[in-house]
C-alpha cells in the first residue's frame, strides 16, 4: 500500500513513517526541505502552499492513503495569522481536492484540543462548542469540517483525532506544550531544567507511542462502526509537579525548579485534564497503553 506523508520531517510524521516502513509499505514523504537521511521513503520536496506543485505530487504518488501532517504550530500561527491560514487551511484543502480527483481511498489528519476554547470544564466533553481562542485553532476545525463535506459530498474517507499534549522525543523547540517532553531531554542530558508553568498544571496528555498506534488503529477501523469523522483521545493526566517527580525517581538526581511563565501559563493553565473519548473507545477499540511511569521509562531510555 502507498501512504502519502506530508509535513515528513516533523514530530509525529517522523515515527509515523518508521512504522510505515518496518510494516513493508511504500512511503512518499513531502516537505520544504529534504532530511540528511531519508532511506526507504521517496522524498519531495516541495511548498504545500503550491496548489500546482502538490497537485502533481500526488499525481505522482498515486497514494491509498495520505497522511496530512504539514502545519505551523501554534506560535507560528499567532505571529503570522495569514501565513497560518494559508499553510493550515488553504492548502488543506487543496490537497482534499487534489486526493479526491486521484481517487484516494483515506485520508488522515491531525487536529488537537485548541479546537475548543472558551472557559472549559475539566473533564472535555467530545461535543463541547468549538470556539477557539487562537489562529491555529481555528485553522485546525476549519479542516474538520472541511474533510467532513468531502467525506459527505465527495466520499473521501476523511478520519480525524483531536490530540491533547503529546509527549516525544521529537517535540519541537518552539511549541509551548512541549514542555514536559524537553524534561525529559534534560533528564537525559543531565541538565537542569525549569518549568514553564505551575506545580499544579495538568492537562490531558497522551505518548507519541500511544498517538502512532492510534492513528493506524482508526485508519484499520472499520467505516460500518464509526460514528463520526473526528474523535477525541486521552492517554493520562498528571500534574507538571508529578512528571517531575516521576522523571526524579526514574532517573535519580534530576534537578528541576517551578518558574511559572505568565505567557505560557495563560495558554495552558486553563486546559482540560481530560479529554473525554468514550467514542474512540467504543467505536475502534481505543485503549492507550502508556501512563506516566511507562511514558517516562521509555523517554529515558530512547537514544
Amino acid at each position: 500500500m502507498t501512504y502519502l506523508v506530508t509535513g515528513a520531517t516533523g514530530n509525529l510524521a517522523r515515527q509515523l513513517i518508521e512504522r510505515l516502513l518496518s510494516d513493508g509499505h511504500r512511503v512518499v514523504g513531502l516537505d520544504l526541505r529534504a532530511p540528511a537521511d531519508h532511506a526507504g521513503v521517496e522524498f519531495i520536496q516541495v511548498d504545500i502552499t503550491d496548489t500546482d506543485a502538490m497537485e502533481t505530487a500526488v499525481q505522482r504518488a498515486r497514494p491509498d492513503v495520505v497522511l496530512h501532517m504539514a502545519s505551523l504550530l501554534s506560535s507560528s500561527s499567532e505571529a503570522d495569522p495569514s501565513r497560518a491560514w494559508s499553510v493550515n487551511a488553504d492548502a488543506s484543502v487543496a490537497l482534499l481536492e487534489s486526493c479526491r480527483r486521484v481517487g484516494v481511498s483515506r485520508f488522515f489528519y491531525p487536529s488537537t484540543g485548541a479546537t475548543y476554547g472558551g472557559p472549559l470544564p475539566d473533564t472535555l466533553p467530545e461535543d463541547f462548542p468549538q470556539w477557539p481562542q487562537n489562529v491555529y485553532g481555528v485553522t485546525k476545525v476549519a479542516v474538520e469540517r472541511a474533510g467532513a463535506y468531502y467525506a459527505a459530498r465527495h466520499g473521501l474517507d476523511f478520519r480525524s483525532l483531536r490530540l491533547p499534549m503529546v509527549i516525544s522525543r521529537y517535540a519541537p523547540a518552539a511549541a509551548v506544550s512541549a514542555y514536559a517532553s524537553h524534561a525529559f531531554a534534560a533528564a537525559s542530558r543531565g541538565e537542569h531544567f525549569v518549568f514553564p508553568v505551575d506545580p499544579s498544571v495538568g492537562i490531558s496528555t497522551i505518548y507519541v507511542r500511544d498517538v502512532v498506534d492510534g492513528v493506524f488503529t482508526l485508519l484499520a477501523a472499520d467505516p460500518d462502526r464509526l460514528t463520526r469523522r473526528v474523535y477525541n483521545v486521552h492517554g493520562f493526566a498528571a500534574t507538571a509537579e508529578a512528571m517531575a517527580t516521576e522523571i526524579a525517581r526514574q532517573h535519580p538526581g534530576f534537578s528541576y525548579e517551578f518558574a511559572p511563565d505568565p505567557a505560557v501559563m495563560t495558554v495552558l493553565g486553563p486546559l482540560p485534564s481530560v479529554h473525554v473519548d468514550d467514542s474512540a473507545r467504543r467505536d475502534w477499540g481505543w485503549n492507550p497503553r502508556y501512563d506516566l511511569a511507562r511514558t517516562t521509562s521509555d523517554m529515558l531510555t530512547q537514544e
